[in-house]
């Protein structure tokens, strides 16, 4: 029987984590070509396309409280290692189980760990800080105990080198691999048309809603009504954005989508005109490469993560991430078309630490055939 590759990601439920895993298991599932079976945890089976040698396992219990995600970690998941006895055991979800394996990975991409957000933001929605909490005191554990470590990005990478003594030559990058999309040209719309901002993520308080929301509060007291804000997700998804948005008046052209697939979505970004992008922290931003592959004008916070996810992009305007008169402005100039768009940025990276799954894999196969004919 061929080598199994246990792949766990069984708490990612929604929007850009699961697409990540997507992309991974497509690139794994090519790279093995029948050397290996692939076992994905997944929280649902139906999120993620039928690929070869790649058999899902569904964890559909998985978001019902940290207990239950610490228990799969710390002790289910070693059972199904003794039981399965994977050769490689690699986790998308940050954080490493103590499973039993020749062979382990993981993939680090939770913004929360080095975020600098202000006690104001924190109390909004507490359990992210007792999520960055846990991160810090028990996820990142065992990291060191991998034989490989993965970021999306460079800067990342960097953080963890710095805050964790971590061998360099284990800390790898794998970006997102998007498809290529062909470049649509978009008119700039006629003055009867509503100019269509985009933000699809999800209400986290980080993620910084409230920027476009008193931005758009002012275009509004300033005469300028022929605009819409699209926000993905939905006013009730949780209690800070529902707060936030009874803040302000319902007649706003602000409008809620309720959750939407990736169908879906690439029909909004076909509608849209620009995609507003102003989170406090990332570690790839999704929607940023997704609109630019689309050829969509982009206001992004001026960041790390967003200056290397868009580096060598022409149509991004970097702006202070909290400064409501700078997205106001900035938003009105893309309405009126007289936004002056910044020089493409470029970004020092460590190529020679940089590939991706189907490279590493192939790698790691090479490695076993070359083991097991010595």
């Amino acid at each position: 029987m061929e080598p199994l590759i246990v792949v766990s990601a069984e708490r990612f439920f929604r929007g850009g984590t699961v697409k990540m895993v997507s992309l991974c298991l497509q690139e794994l599932s090519a790279a093995v070509e029948g050397q290996c079976r692939i076992r994905a945890l997944v929280y649902r089976a139906q999120d993620y396309p039928s690929l070869p040698n790649v058999e899902y396992v569904p964890f559909p219990k998985a978001r019902k409280g940290w207990w239950r995600r610490l228990y799969y970690e710390y002790v289910l998941f070693p059972r199904l290692a003794r039981d399965w006895k994977p050769l490689l055991w690699l986790s998308l979800q940050d954080s490493t189980p103590p499973v039993c394996a020749p062979y382990r990975a993981v993939y680090f991409h939770h913004p929360l760990l080095f975020a600098r957000l202000p006690w104001s933001m924190w109390l909004k929605q507490p359990a992210l800080l007792v999520l960055k909490w846990l991160y810090r005191l028990i996820y990142l554990r065992n990291i060191a105990s991998n034989q490989w470590i993965f970021v999306q990005q460079h800067q990342l990478r960097q953080q963890l080198l710095e805050h964790y003594a971590l061998d360099p030559g284990k800390v790898w990058v794998i970006p997102p691999v998007l498809p290529v999309l062909e470049k649509q040209d978009r008119p700039h719309p006629s003055d009867a048309e509503l100019f269509r901002f985009i933000y699809p993520a999800y209400p986290y308080v980080y993620k910084n809603h409230a920027v476009l929301f008193a931005a758009a509060q002012r275009l509004w007291e300033q005469g300028l009504h022929h605009f819409e804000l699209i926000c993905t997700w939905d006013t009730h998804e949780n209690a800070y954005i529902r707060r936030l948005r009874q803040a302000y008046s319902s007649e706003l052209p602000i409008h809620f989508t309720g959750y939407v697939s990736a169908e879906t979505l690439a029909l909004w970004y076909s509608r849209a005109h620009a995609l507003v992008f102003p989170s406090l922290c990332e570690t790839w931003g999704l929607p940023l490469s997704e609109a630019a592959s689309r050829g969509l004008p982009i206001l992004a916070a001026d960041l790390p993560y967003a200056r290397e996810t868009l580096a060598g992009y022409p149509a991004v305007c970097w702006l202070p991430p909290t400064d409501e008169q700078a997205w106001t402005q900035a938003m009105k100039a893309l309405i009126q078309g007289n936004l002056t768009f910044a020089q493409p940025v470029t970004v020092k990276t460590a190529s020679d630490q940089q590939m991706s799954w189907l490279q590493w894999i192939r790698e790691w196969l090479r490695q076993m055939q070359d083991g097991q004919t010595k």
